[in-house]
Order: structure tokens, then C-alpha cells, then sequence
């Protein structure tokens, strides 16, 4: 019943971060044969305090906050096809009064998560892959890359991957797909985009635990208001090699060719890597590495003090570890990090270029109670470094609450 209740909180701490097979840690098709779950619920509340809610807006006032939220998961698995379905819904209320360029801003927030995966093997060669994903939610999400720093009020991201995978030989396998995705803002006007991008993956299997890649992308975004939209196609060899049963790792590296309405044409280089590993049954850990030039991180301030860019020079990279000290008590940790060069200036009254730079970290536990009821507690620190003026801040977060699975 333990080795039971730590799986299922597992999968309850993870609806609250990143959604399923939708982030920067995770860039392979994944065809592991997962244990299924039944329907399980997750339900919490959590009191924190927050020493800086609305960062990059001009107020440095501290608040206490609470949170509840309940969610669900359930995970089916059959020699044909796996099925993983999750949701979360919440509310966050700030009890003081939050104010912010000298407006109000709204001190409860709504929040909404949820995520469709579905892969059925038709045949030993054909198979289907659909990946999808929504969120509507406060704090960004750093490991999918959409965001780089808490901006004013709520937002709304979404995104849907199709593909087919079809094994022609014993070693060379194709993946095809289509991807959207997009992202919607409650209060910012004119920072909305929408992406469509066409991919193709030949798959080379070297040996039993080495697969060789050749990748083909075209993206097309489209920028709402003053922004321009954009092209995207990249070319990229790589790896994805299993170093032991646990252990796994995924390299692609290659050329990214861009071109912006309005704006100037570029070629960048472009990396992306991922790895994952179960150390032991105690110490599990992921990471993720990106450098490009971003779509969604083009803009820099608000209103008449907006400056866009082409783009920017975006370098990422994250960890996230789980440490089980007991039975009853684990150990969470994580970073990600993000440099952004915003380069060629479009409009607006700021700089040609702006370097930032954007720390965040934390640490947290989860401490089983009963059966069904835990104790957890979280901190978390941000840090923004910028050459624009007014952007630099810290903040610090904390939290303790505790929820039950059923």
C-alpha cells in the first residue's frame, strides 16, 4: 500500500509542474512500457507567502497567499495501445491588496491543467502518437520553453502533437508529425502567438542501445498586434542512446534558418538535449538543455514603453531530482536557467539588443502522514538580471500544505 500511495503522490506533485511528455525534459518518443493507474484523485491546500507577486511591474509589496486544488490522473496500458489522462483545477488568493503600475491587479486567480497522451501501435511497424497538453495558469512553466519571467495576470497555452511511426527495416524508422501550439494572455495585448510546425525524424538504429537521427522542421508563428510573424526551418542530426535500463539521453544539434516579417534574416546554430535516469529506487533525476532563437520571448516592457525584437538568443537548461529518504519522506529539487539575447530591435524606444539573464531554483518536500495524507512544503527563488532599465528583481516563495489521494 505505500510502494502505492508514493507512485500515486508522485503523479499528483507532478500535475501541479510540468504536464506529461510535454516539456524540454522530454524530446524522444518514449515507448517504455509504463504500469497502468487507476482513476486516482489529489486534492490539497497550501498557505505560502511571496515577498515580491508582481515582479517587473514597478511594486515590491510582500503578501500571504493560499491555494487549493484538486486533480486527477489515470494511466492505461495494453500491449496495443497507452492512455494517460490528467487534470488539475485550482484557485490562488493573495490577501493583501496587489497594485502594479498603479492599477489593481487581481488578487485571486484561477487555474487549470490538463493532458491527453495516446499511442496505439497498430502493427510491430505502425504506430500512432498523440501528445496534448493545456494549461491556463499564473506562474510560468520554464521546461516548456513558452516563457521566461512571471508577466501581468493569468495566461492561456496549449499545444497538440500528431505524429506516425512507421519501421521500414529492422534498423531505419520514420516519425512524421504536425505540432501546434500557442499561448494567450489575459493582460497583455499584442504578445499572443500561435505556431504550426511540420517535422519529419528518420531513425537509424545503430545497436541495441544506440538510435541515430536526422531531423527536418518547418515552423510558422504568428504574432499578435505589433509583433511580425516569423519562419522557422531547422536541420538536426543526432543521438538518443540508452546507457543502462534506467538511464537514457538525447542529443540533437544542427542549423536553424530564420527569417522575420519585418525584421532580418538569420542563420543560428541550434542544440537541444535531454536526459533522464533512475540512479536507484531512492534517486531519480532529469535534465534538459536548448540554445536558439525563441519566438515566444520577443517583446520587452508594457504599453508605450514596448520594444520588440526579432527574436532572441535563448540558451535553457534545467534539472529536477527526487531523493526518497524513507518511505514516508521525499526530497524534490530543481533549476532552470535561461540567457536571452533580444536582438534586432523592430519598434519601440529601447536598445538594439538586451542581455538577461533569469535564475530560478527550488527545493521542497513531500512527507506521507497516513494512507492517504501527506505534508508538503516548497521554496523557490527567482532571480532576472537585465541591461533594460526597471527589470532586475528577486523573489522568494514559500509554501506548506497538505493533501490526500483517493
Amino acid at each position: 500500500m505505500k510502494k502505492q500511495f508514493t507512485a500515486i503522490a508522485m503523479v499528483g506533485m507532478g500535475l501541479a509542474g510540468s504536464l506529461c511528455a510535454q516539456s524540454l525534459y522530454d524530446l524522444a518518443p518514449d515507448d517504455a512500457e509504463t504500469d497502468g493507474l487507476p482513476l486516482t484523485w489529489t486534492a490539497g491546500v497550501n498557505l505560502g507567502y511571496d515577498d515580491n507577486p508582481t515582479p517587473l511591474l514597478g511594486n515590491e509589496d510582500s503578501s500571504l497567499y493560499g491555494q487549493a486544488y484538486i486533480g486527477a490522473a489515470f494511466l492505461k496500458n495494453s500491449p496495443q495501445t497507452t492512455l494517460s489522462v490528467g487534470a488539475q483545477i485550482g484557485v490562488i488568493h493573495y490577501f493583501d491588496n496587489l497594485d502594479a503600475l498603479g492599477q489593481d491587479v487581481d488578487d485571486t486567480s484561477f487555474t487549470v491543467s490538463a493532458y491527453v497522451n495516446w499511442t496505439h501501435r497498430v502493427s510491430e511497424r505502425l504506430r500512432f502518437v498523440s501528445r496534448n497538453r493545456l494549461a491556463y495558469e499564473l506562474e510560468p512553466d520554464y521546461s516548456t520553453g513558452f516563457q521566461s519571467q512571471r508577466q501581468v495576470g493569468n495566461y492561456f497555452s496549449w499545444s497538440t502533437d500528431n505524429a506516425v511511426g512507421y519501421r521500414w527495416s529492422e534498423r531505419l524508422a520514420t516519425y512524421t508529425g504536425l505540432r501546434l501550439n500557442g499561448i494567450v494572455y489575459d493582460d497583455l495585448d499584442g504578445a499572443d502567438r500561435f505556431t504550426w510546425t511540420l517535422y519529419n525524424d528518420f531513425r537509424y538504429q545503430l545497436n541495441q542501445r544506440t538510435v541515430a537521427t536526422l531531423t527536418y522542421r518547418y515552423s510558422d508563428t504568428s504574432g499578435d498586434g505589433q509583433v511580425s510573424d516569423s519562419q522557422n526551418h531547422f536541420i538536426l542530426a543526432g543521438l538518443e542512446h540508452r546507457f543502462s535500463p534506467t538511464t537514457t539521453g538525447t542529443i540533437r544539434a544542427g542549423v536553424q534558418l530564420r527569417d522575420v516579417d519585418g525584421g532580418s534574416s538569420s542563420t543560428n546554430p541550434y542544440l537541444e538535449a535531454s536526459l533522464r535516469t533512475q540512479v536507484n529506487e531512492r534517486f531519480g533525476v532529469r535534465a534538459y538543455a536548448r540554445y536558439g532563437v525563441e519566438d515566444y520571448a520577443r517583446t520587452i516592457g508594457f504599453g508605450s514603453d514596448r520594444t520588440i525584437y526579432s527574436g532572441s538568443e535563448t540558451l535553457r537548461l534545467g534539472f529536477t531530482a527526487d531523493y526518497r529518504v524513507s518511505q514516508p519522506l521525499t526530497l524534490t529539487a530543481g533549476v532552470n536557467y535561461a540567457a536571452l539575447e533580444y536582438v534586432d530591435r523592430i519598434s519601440g524606444p529601447g536598445a538594439s539588443s538586451v542581455d538577461e539573464d533569469l535564475f530560478n531554483a527550488f527545493v521542497g518536500f513531500n512527507l506521507q502522514v497516513t494512507d492517504n495524507l501527506s505534508v508538503n512544503g516548497r521554496y523557490n527563488f527567482e532571480d532576472l538580471s537585465s541591461d533594460a532599465d526597471r527589470r532586475d528583481y528577486d523573489r522568494n516563495r514559500y509554501s506548506l500544505g497538505v493533501s490526500t489521494t483517493f
